[in-house]
């Protein structure tokens, strides 16, 4: 469980299908507590920019009792461009800084695949990332 406010990436790397010198930061989220009025503003339920805060809580405390939140995260991605909220897996989202981690190792496997066409077998994640973090190949 990520608690609210704190920074979390979900694999969301721009431009990953170009070079990797082209590849540009993950993008980050931020967390939101599962009442948080920007987490409900313009959806089905409340179809407006500022929804008022005691409906959102009602409905969203309701939305809870019934297990319909379970697993799902709000999150406030902040694009380069615009910050959106989009709500997540819970067991999908992974701390920020993990996300960069991993993003570098992927990075660098991309530009030995590049550097060594030829390879017959092709060098694995855990290869490339520090030894702490080897768990995230799984991930």
């Amino acid at each position: 469980m990520m608690k609210p406010g704190s920074l979390v990436g979900r694999s969301r790397w721009p431009n990953q299908n170009a070079h990797p010198d082209h590849w540009l930061k993950p993008v980050s989220g931020q967390v939101l507590d599962f009442c948080d009025v920007r987490a409900w503003a313009n959806s089905i339920d409340f179809p407006e920019d500022v929804p008022h805060a005691g409906a959102v809580m009602g409905h969203a405390l309701k939305l809870k009792a019934e297990g319909r939140l379970d697993g799902l995260t709000p999150v406030l991605w902040d694009f380069d461009t615009h910050r959106r909220v989009f709500w997540e897996r819970t067991d999908s989202l992974r701390p920020y800084d993990e996300d960069v981690i991993l993003w570098r190792a992927a990075k660098a496997m991309r530009l030995d695949q590049i550097e060594h066409p030829r390879r017959r077998r092709q060098r694995d994640i855990r290869e490339f990332l520090p030894e702490k973090q080897k768990h995230l190949s799984f991930a």
